[in-house]
């Protein structure tokens, strides 16, 4: 008999949300599901880790059915600590989700869910991070069941090339699933968000503020690209990497030492 896998789950919404618990109870099925959760939400945090504080957990209330620990740091924090510290051994897996919004274009480098998944593979662990376009909130279950189906597809290869290291940035469409076209294996789109502010107030302090707030904007036209892939009701499915080198800026560069030197 194979051993079940274990999987480190984590979140960006907290571990009360309901998308980690749907995502738990679908993974539950084929892997051993430890979570690891921020207290609070952490949505748009990026790959902010605690460095000059402590952080704090405590394991998981029963009533939200899950196993594992709750922690007062940010979602990479939370892969970071169980993996060096909570953990006895490496997990198998780590997955991140389900994020209750897309992490689709620019926004996935501001994402905490996909963070979570980067912070994974840094430690050299098959990662993927799962998220469902709002609108499709009603349907976390069967998305859910759908990340259960794309995760042991992915995973299934235990002699992966581990010098290679990738992880998976998974997004869901605004749509019943029996309207979703299919799945599509995407690059990451340069789709962005026109940031705009607006004045606020706050009734309690009586002060005033800016709240951030702006509309999509696609780029690419190809359902090749992630953005447009779930607008088009597909799931994308986007392998990252680390390396954001501009390769072709290179040789433009080769001659600088001699045509700047440091010592005048």
């Amino acid at each position: 008999m194979n051993k079940r896998r274990t999987l480190l789950l984590t979140n960006d919404d907290g571990y009360s949300a309901g998308g980690i618990r749907s995502l738990h109870d679908a993974l539950a099925e084929s892997f051993d599901v430890v979570v690891a959760a921020p207290t609070t939400e952490q949505s748009g945090i990026g790959h902010a880790f605690t460095f000059n504080r402590p952080l704090s957990h405590f394991p998981l209330p029963h009533s939200v059915g899950m196993t594992g620990w709750a922690v007062s740091g940010t979602p990479s924090d939370c892969v970071k600590f169980a993996v060096s510290h909570l953990l006895k051994d490496m997990p198998d897996l780590v997955v991140s989700g389900m994020n209750l919004g897309e992490n689709s274009g620019i926004s996935s480098y501001y994402s905490g869910t996909v963070a979570a998944a980067r912070e994974g593979a840094f430690w050299r662990i098959p990662s993927f991070a799962f998220s469902v376009c709002k609108g499709s909130e009603i349907y976390l279950a069967d998305y859910s069941r759908m990340a259960h189906r794309i995760l042991n597809y992915l995973a299934k290869e235990d002699g992966a090339d581990r010098t290679k290291i990738i992880f998976y940035n998974v997004n869901f469409p605004d749509c019943r699933p029996s309207l979703c076209r299919g799945i599509r294996a995407t690059r990451q789109s340069m789709a962005y968000f026109d940031d705009k502010y607006r004045r606020v107030s706050n009734d309690a302090s009586d002060q005033e503020g800016f709240i951030v707030y702006g509309d999509k904007v696609d780029v690419e036209q190809s359902d090749t690209f992630d953005s447009r892939a779930i607008l088009n009701r597909y799931v994308a499915v986007t392998p990252l990497c680390f390396d954001a080198t501009a390769e072709w800026a290179i040789p433009a560069l080769a001659d600088l030492e001699q045509s700047l030197p440091i010592q005048q």
